[in-house]
């Protein structure tokens, strides 16, 4: 995920020492039948220990590893804050370690036995990624085109049985980067690599499409396709066979449901190119593109489910008001289903209101049950589900959800994310916090890990730790209600009220849409209980989601700050949701998936 390093190793197959098996190939760490979640530093951590048992690892090797010489870092605070994650993991100490080994001011040493193991060919799961698709036409505009191409290909490759396929969300990271093909490969943990390009010129659409074996890098399929535009889906039918027929994988031939007209189908590649690109500018012009596909073939259900998201998503970046875009997004799904009653996206966005604006558990659960029926479910309904558990207080199910998305989807942000708001909301908040400044260090031009890494800190009462975390993220977002209540919070406990009070000014009286969620944080922040409550209830009866997070934080284990407060009990059975003092509180609904 960061620096230099990536998830491969010269090993073929898996470490196993005591209980557990690191699966190099995988870039997992097992116990028996069970995921260990390791991100990315601590797992390179681990596999120079067991690349190397018995001997010590120095500390300016790890420093190496896991950092580029370009990268800005407190390199101590972060090497023991990996080792310590690791032993977290592994259930290690430092005092009476059974594996790690601390050396005072030289390095770690792994010591206990380890044995090699090999994965056999024949059970090795075929995997891919599919590289975004050079655009050769010389102009700009047609990005888009070349970017829609690769993903439809990569749709068309994840129905295939017994293939893993990475998302598109990973997969693109390494777009405009010259990277080597096989740190390509190790990097998002899969054997084969598919990348090629595209020339548009008038009706006609070349396509070049190459399939790369990782390990040495030998071309196993290439092929050329010079055709009319319209024949633009059989050309990605057709290179999903002839990759299954290189990996030997079975295909089963595609059978399109619905074929959309050209010109529906080209603006619906440019709202996806603009979703990709996760601006408050291009998730509006998304939508737009939408409702012209949808304009233009009445009948493309994809189109009708895709603007359900672009409507959807800005509610949760606190961008649009709930009242006003909740029933259009509705509208939008529920005129796909009409359509398609097997929509997943449809159906996981149809869950998602439900529960963040309905308040039906319900009918959110039935949903999300609806849309992951069958396989591959798509990562934005994972994504879906893991508010939806969070919400009603299913944090280890919400875990599992993430953890499930990011196994095809690795490199994903919102994958991430959420599962730093899972552990947290579980109560480990060490890893949560962890998982977030990776994600700062990665994403710093996002505002989000910034703001719930620094809305914990408060919370726990780290305000010196709070202050620059929430800066940074007001500065990156200063239209968000959210990061202007926790910077405004943060500047009060380190006693700067002026300061605070000129920022409060772009919150009060608390009457516009989104300012509630503002003084809720600002509330919380400065450790004021009741008016949070108060401020909350009025968050609710605005049906902003962004309060999903600040009660995932608060109903955490490890919080003790609202125990005692009827009015935050209140609120809890007005949502019927568990709440800590409840007798239900963290007993984990046998409901989830």
């Amino acid at each position: 995920m960061e620096g230099t390093g990536s998830r491969s190793s010269n090993r073929a197959g898996g470490i196993c020492f005591g209980p557990f098996e690191l699966d190099v190939r995988a870039g997992e760490l097992r116990k028996g039948d069970a995921r260990i979640r390791l991100t990315e530093q601590p797992f390179q951590v681990l596999l120079m220990l067991l690349e190397r048992p018995g001997e010590v690892v120095l500390r300016e090797e790890i420093r190496a590893r896991l950092w580029s010489g370009s990268t800005v870092v407190e390199f101590d605070h972060g090497i023991n804050s990996a080792v310590r994650r690791l032993r977290d993991a592994l259930r290690d100490s430092a005092d009476k370690p059974r594996y790690v080994e601390t050396l005072p001011r030289r390095g770690y040493r792994f010591i206990g036995q380890v044995k090699p193991t090999t994965v056999s060919p024949g059970v090795v799961t075929p995997s891919i990624a599919v590289l975004p698709f050079a655009d050769l036409s010389g102009d700009k505009e047609n990005e888009y085109f070349s970017d829609g191409l690769a993903e439809e290909i990569i749709n068309n490759l994840a129905r295939i049985s017994g293939l893993r396929v990475i998302a598109r969300t990973s997969a693109f990271a390494f777009k405009g980067k010259q990277e080597d093909i096989r740190k390509i490969a190790a990097a998002l943990g899969v054997g084969n690599i598919l990348e090629g390009s595209v020339r548009r010129a008038g009706s006609r659409v070349r396509v070049v499409a190459q399939l790369i074996a990782a390990a040495d890098g030998s071309h196993l399929w290439s092929e050329r396709y010079d055709r009319e535009m319209a024949d633009i889906f059989s050309i990605q039918d057709e290179i999903a066979q002839a990759i299954s027929s290189a990996l030997q994988v079975h295909f089963s031939a595609i059978t399109r449901a619905y074929t959309p007209r050209l010109p529906a189908y080209d603006a619906y590649l440019k709202a996806r190119y603009c979703v990709a690109a996760f601006t408050r500018e291009s998730l509006a012009r998304s939508r737009e593109f939408y409702e012209r596909s949808i304009a233009l073939d009445p009948g493309f259900v994809e189109a009708r489910s895709g603007l359900a998201v672009a409507i959807l998503t800005p509610v949760f970046l606190g961008l649009s008001s709930a009242q006003e875009a909740m029933p259009m997004a509705r509208a939008a799904a529920q005129s796909a289903l009409e359509l398609d009653r097997n929509s997943q996206e449809a159906r996981g966005v149809l869950g998602t209101i439900a529960s963040v604006y309905e308040l039906d558990w319900k009918v959110a659960e039935h949903q999300f049950k609806m849309a992951m029926t069958r396989e591959p479910v798509p990562t934005n309904v994972r994504w879906y589900y893991f508010v939806y558990l969070l919400l009603v207080g299913r944090p280890r199910e919400s875990a599992e959800q993430c953890l499930r998305g990011l196994k095809d989807d690795p490199l994903s942000f919102v994958g991430h994310f959420h599962y730093a708001a899972a552990l947290l909301s579980a109560g480990d908040d060490e890893a949560g916090e962890a998982e977030l400044r990776e994600l700062c260090a990665i994403h710093s031009t996002l505002y989000q890990p910034f703001y719930l890494l620094g809305l914990s800190q408060s919370l726990r009462g780290r305000h010196a730790e709070a202050l620059p975390t929430a800066e940074k993220a007001y500065a990156l977002a200063p239209w968000n209600t959210g990061t202007t209540g926790l910077f405004a919070g943060a500047l009060m406990r380190a006693g700067k009220r002026h300061d605070a009070e000129e920022l409060l000014q772009n919150l009060l009286p608390g009457d516009r849409y989104g300012t509630p969620l503002g003084l809720l944080v600002y509330s919380l922040a400065c450790a004021e209980i009741e008016p949070a409550a108060k401020w909350a209830w009025k968050v609710l009866e605005q049906r902003d989601p962004r309060l999903i997070f600040n009660l995932a934080l608060l109903r955490s284990p490890s919080q003790r700050l609202l125990r005692t407060s009827s009015s935050w009990s209140a609120l809890a059975a007005r949502l019927e949701i568990p709440w800590p003092g409840s007798s239900d509180i963290y007993l984990e609904s046998s409901g989830g998936s």
